[in-house]
């Protein structure tokens, strides 16, 4: 597991973290969620040594750098576009793997992990984000760590590759490893991550389990039906609250979408669209102080990790 303790540091005359500590558990994916200029990229540079300030970040117990082979504890990918220009896909992997002391053979299970199997003699500047993406992750499992820290690779991909990514967190963690992924919206980590830890101006806002946080959150239910009229007052007299937009739509707070879909069922009230408004709760999550929640002992032990 990750130990993050009262870690800060100064850029300049900015305390770009300032007093945070939190934890990341075996077992699971832990979103670091904050806007840009939070501090994310800052805690997690300082957790693998590439910036130097205060406190202390262990992993399994021990510094990063106290590792025999820090490399094959921990896997980070920290910026998708940091590769040598010069090199292809296979070359940038050879070289990280004659550095940390992995077997060349690595080299092509990971291509093969991450699907870039038929791109490994392209170059970065004809990848496409998505596929920069795979490659960045590819170095990060080279070593076969436990513990992977990711930084922000949500940003800017398509539909497939988010959920690629999204489905190889999974089952990292679910194999016994832990997971770190960093990213600046809630929507891009919520159906990922077990666990948050949310950032404002370097500090700690809040964390604890995704449902626990989301529900005290508050975060809202975008409702289209055949009779909003009839719905809206419905909500209303079940305890929720509702916003009308101009197009007709429904801003449902107070209720989850389980809940809103009930008293359409209960009032016969036909449902066109029923989503979570995601882009709301950055805002709401910002706002949260909640105490950590306490682990859980008895974190599942990994078994397969960086297959």
């Amino acid at each position: 597991m990750i130990e993050a303790l009262a870690l800060s540091k100064r850029h300049g005359s900015r305390l770009a973290v300032d007093d945070l500590s939190f934890t990341a558990p075996d077992g699971a994916v832990t979103g670091l969620l904050g806007p840009a200029g939070a501090g994310k990229t800052t805690a997690l540079r300082l957790a693998v040594g590439l910036d130097r300030g205060a406190g202390t970040v262990l992993v399994d117990g021990l510094p990063f750098a106290a590792h025999r082979r820090p490399s094959q504890a921990v896997g980070v990918a920290l910026d998708a576009r940091a590769l040598h220009p010069g090199r292809t896909a296979v070359g940038h992997l050879r070289a990280l793997a004659a550095g940390a002391g992995v077997p060349r053979r690595r080299v092509a299970e990971v291509l093969e992990r991450v699907g870039l199997v038929g791109a490994e003699r392209q170059r970065p500047a004809a990848m496409r984000r998505g596929a920069a993406v795979r490659l960045a992750v590819a170095g990060a499992l080279l070593g076969r760590p436990r513990t992977l820290l990711l930084d922000d690779l949500t940003t800017h991909l398509d539909d497939d590759a988010r959920a690629w990514l999204r489905q190889l967190v999974r089952e990292h963690a679910e194999a016994g490893g832990c997971v770190l992924l960093a990213a600046g919206r809630a929507a891009d980590v919520v159906d990922c991550a077990d666990r948050l830890v949310v950032l404002r101006r370097g500090r700690l806002a809040a964390s604890g389990p995704v449902a626990d946080l989301l529900a005290h959150a508050g975060s809202a239910v975008l409702v289209r039906a055949s009779d909003p009229g009839r719905l809206a007052g419905a909500v209303l007299r079940w305890g929720g609250s509702v916003d009308p937009l101009p197009d007709g739509a429904l801003v449902v707070t107070g209720l989850d979408m389980a809940a809103v879909g009930e008293v359409a069922r209960a009032e016969g009230v036909a449902l066109h669209e029923l989503t979570a408004r995601l882009a709301d709760l950055d805002s709401s999550l910002q706002s949260l102080e909640l105490p950590e929640t306490a682990l859980v002992s008895g974190a599942p032990q990994p078994s397969g990790v960086g297959a």
